[in-house]
């Protein structure tokens, strides 16, 4: 059971159900796959014989996941078509192991964690945009579905099977905008803005201090409640599923 009465053990109760994640159901990660595939095909000609079955490899796991997951269903048909697809189909990307975060945690007693995608809002321009990415959220208090959420300190523990990490909220983000950023063109400095800024800068000093302020994006949370798992229907996963049971 994870208490943020106790911090230091907080994030080390929430980092097993991370592993968990990535090790009870050994799966391909498409996204990842196709990042890696995309990266061997700049040192490939796309039409030699390399190149086509690099490109069909993307094509086929992109379609894979795509139909799998047209057939996710509600309550807890949802639920089961996720463990089906990093079970026995074996893929799954962050949205499915983001899912699975909050069904094991819920079947070991915890009662306040939620799948949640990531927004990012520019200081630059104020536009507010969704990451392509999702990770699961640890509270010490409920909340509700479709609320919006800011986490800069340690309310809130992040679980982010995908990148492989378990951090507190204002340590996670700080690693989207440095270490990771490169995965997520959304939090990356643009184009347009660079040049803006460039213009309306008398020296590098200037425009590197600009440049600081304005692209350090806040992010928020935001839960949708079709996608929250119930206690009765952990219950049922818990019985059906005893794998997920950490002991």
């Amino acid at each position: 059971m994870i208490t943020f009465q106790s911090k230091n053990s907080a994030i080390r109760q929430a980092d097993r159900i991370t592993r968990r994640v990535n090790s009870v159901y050994p799966h391909i990660s498409e996204s990842k796959a196709r990042k890696a595939v995309g990266y061997l095909l700049q040192y490939t000609v796309s039409d030699t014989k390399t190149g086509y079955k690099l490109s069909n490899l993307i094509l086929k796991n992109s379609n894979k996941i795509d139909n799998l997951r047209c057939r996710s269903g509600m309550g807890i048909d949802l639920f089961e078509n996720i463990i089906d697809m990093l079970k026995n189909k074996k893929i799954g990307n962050c949205y499915e192991k983001s899912m699975l975060c909050q069904i094991i945690g819920k079947i070991n007693g915890i009662k306040n964690i939620y799948p949640a995608k990531i927004y990012c809002t520019r200081n630059s321009s104020g536009a507010t945009v969704q990451i392509d990415h999702v990770v699961a959220v640890i509270t010490d208090i409920p909340l509700g579905a479709g609320g919006k959420y800011s986490y800069r300190n340690k309310d809130a523990v992040i679980l982010d099977p995908w990148l492989g990490i378990t951090e507190f909220a204002g340590d996670y983000f700080a690693k989207l905008r440095t270490d990771f950023a490169k995965f997520f063109t959304s939090i990356n400095d643009n184009d347009f803005n660079m040049r803006f800024l460039a213009k309306t800068s008398k020296n590098l000093a200037e425009f590197n201090k600009k440049r600081k302020q304005s692209f350090k994006p806040d992010f928020y949370l935001q839960l949708h409640e079709d996608e929250l798992l119930t206690d009765k229907d952990a219950q049922i996963l818990k019985e059906k599923h005893p794998e997920l049971i950490i002991k």
